[in-house]
């Protein structure tokens, strides 16, 4: 069962998010910040992680660095194209707009999935 870590300070999301992942089959885990998510747990043991950019404390985009090699897919209610641009270069996954539905949620989930197996089957091959 594929784990994922959801990193989101509003309770009311964090619990909708864990109920639709849940729901198909994935195991969760949830913290409300990023010094909690660090504190709690060894982040390259998930396959993925669901972060909101702005998160008390410190931003999300700073899961990408200290999570390597778990993709992070970047969450946010103020997003802009600059925002975007600079997590996606940053190396985010990916970056999804709230409010979003469960199934631009989930597709964007399941690519991210697709995404990082790839890039293990290609990591093998070149050993």
């Amino acid at each position: 069962m594929k784990h994922i870590l959801i990193v989101e300070d509003e309770m009311l999301i964090r619990s909708s998010l864990r109920r639709l992942l849940q729901r198909h089959h994935y195991q969760v885990s949830e913290a409300g910040s990023v010094h909690e998510a660090t504190g709690n747990y060894r982040l390259d043991e998930f396959d993925l992680i669901i972060t909101d950019l702005r998160l008390p404390g410190e931003l999300g985009t700073s899961l990408i660095e200290l999570a390597k090699p778990t993709p992070v897919l970047i969450m946010t209610s103020f997003g802009t194209m600059k925002s975007a641009v600079d997590a996606m270069k940053q190396g985010a996954v990916d970056f999804l707009l709230k409010p979003f539905t469960a199934q631009a949620m989930m597709d964007v989930i399941q690519r991210a999935m697709r995404m990082s197996h790839q890039a293990v089957v290609v990591a093998d091959k070149n050993l």
